[in-house]
C-alpha cells in the first residue's frame, strides 16, 4: 500500500484551512491521526509558543537499549493472567480497590475490578487471544484470524478491559495480545486503547534519520500507521484524539510488520 517518509509542513491560509474544512466534514468516515510527524531536521520543529498544543512538544528518540528477549515479554504480558486471583494484579488504566473473580475456568476468564468512586473495570483473559474480540464493544474491530494462522500466539499472553465511569457510562477499553514468529526469532503485540472522550494530545516529532526506519503506511482500510524499526526493536501506531492502535514487537522485517497491517481488517468508529 502507500507508504510516504516525511510529512511536511505547509502553512494554511484562511481560504485553506475552509476548504480543508469543508472536504473533512464530508468525509465522515475518515478518522483524524494523531501521530508523531516526521522532519528533515530539528530545526524543521516549530516553535510551543507559536502552537496551540496542549502541553509541551515532544522530539521522540529511541534508546539504545535491545529489545526485551521473547521470554522476558512473555513474563510481562501473562502478569494479569497469572496473578487472576490476586488483587496485587488489578491495576492499570487507572488504580483500582476491589475485584471480584467472575469465572476462573471457562476460556475466556473474567473478573470485576472496582474503584471506590463506583468506576468499574470488567478484566477478561484467554489462552488464545482471537477468544477475546467478543468482550470489546464494537468501537474499534480488527480481526486476528490471520495472525492466528501466521504466528503463535502465547498463551495466556493477553488480556482486555471494558471501563464505565463512576455514573456507569462507557469510558473506554484496553486490549494486548502476544504472538512468536513460528521460529521463535521474534515476536509481536497488538495493542489497543479506546477513550470515549477525546484526549487533546501535544504534538511529538521525530528527526528524520535517528531511528533506523521511520515511514508512514496506509492500510487497505484507510488507516495511517507510523513504523519504527530500530536496533531489533518494532514500533507501529495508528493514533487519533480516541484511539491508539499499533504493535510493538522485535525482530520483524517491514514486510512483515505490513502484512499483518493489511490483514488486521481494522476498524474504527
Amino acid at each position: 500500500m502507500r507508504k510516504t517518509n516525511l510529512k511536511k509542513f505547509i502553512p494554511l491560509t484562511a481560504a485553506a484551512i475552509a476548504i480543508l474544512s469543508l472536504t473533512l466534514a464530508a468525509a465522515v468516515i475518515a478518522p483524524q491521526f494523531r501521530n508523531d510527524i516526521i522532519v528533515n531536521s530539528v530545526d524543521d520543529i516549530p516553535d510551543p509558543a507559536s502552537t496551540n498544543a496542549p502541553g509541551m512538544i515532544g522530539i521522540a528518540s529511541p534508546s539504545g537499549n535491545p529489545p526485551p528477549t521473547l521470554e522476558e515479554i512473555t513474563e510481562s504480558g501473562r502478569f494479569k493472567s497469572d496473578g487472576w486471583l490476586s488483587k496485587e494484579t488489578i491495576n492499570g488504566f487507572g488504580t483500582w480497590d476491589d475485584m471480584e473473580v467472575l469465572d476462573n475456568d471457562a476460556p475466556i476468564r473474567s473478573r470485576r475490578v472496582s474503584r471506590t468512586d463506583g468506576a468499574v473495570k470488567m478484566e477478561y483473559t484467554a489462552e488464545n487471544p482471537i477468544d477475546l474480540a467478543e468482550t470489546l464493544t464494537g468501537c474499534v474491530s480488527f480481526d486476528l484470524s490471520w495472525m492466528d494462522g501466521h504466528y503463535d500466539y502465547v498463551p495466556d499472553a493477553n488480556f482486555s478491559y471494558v471501563i464505565t465511569d463512576p455514573e456507569g457510562n462507557y469510558a473506554g477499553e484496553v486490549f494486548y495480545a502476544l504472538y512468536a514468529k513460528r521460529d521463535k526469532s521474534g515476536y509481536i503485540r497488538v495493542e489497543l486503547d479506546y477513550t470515549a472522550e477525546k484526549e487533546p494530545l501535544s504534538p511529538s516529532y521525530i528527526v528524520d534519520g535517528s531511528y533506523e526506519t521511520a515511514y508512514y503506511y496506509t492500510t487497505p482500510e484507510g488507516y495511517e500507521f507510523l513504523i519504527q524499526l530500530h536496533k531489533g526493536h518494532v514500533w507501529v501506531k495508528c493514533s487519533t484524539n480516541y484511539t491508539g492502535v499499533g504493535l510493538y514487537g522485535a525482530h520483524l522485517t517491514r514486510d512483515e510488520v505490513e502484512d499483518i497491517l493489511d490483514n488486521l481488517s481494522l476498524s474504527i468508529q
